[in-house]
């Protein structure tokens, strides 16, 4: 069995301004790996990957359990 995640971090939810960009993008990917392990126990295994998006609505990234 294998999990494949892959995020983007170049929109604008991983780089605010006056903010840290460090901290931006780490909480930014936090949010986005809690949201996955929430979804993860009921996703079964060779499902189509799950789209990842960014607070913002934008696509980042997906994620495959296979």
């Amino acid at each position: 069995m294998s999990f494949i995640l892959v995020i983007e971090t170049d929109s604008a939810a991983f780089d605010s301004e006056g903010y840290d960009s460090h901290i931006a993008r780490t909480d930014e990917i936090a949010r986005i790996l809690t949201k996955a392990s929430l979804l993860l126990p009921t996703t079964p295994v060779g499902a189509a990957a799950t789209i990842i998006h960014d607070i913002n609505g934008n696509a980042v990234g997906s994620w495959h359990l296979d």
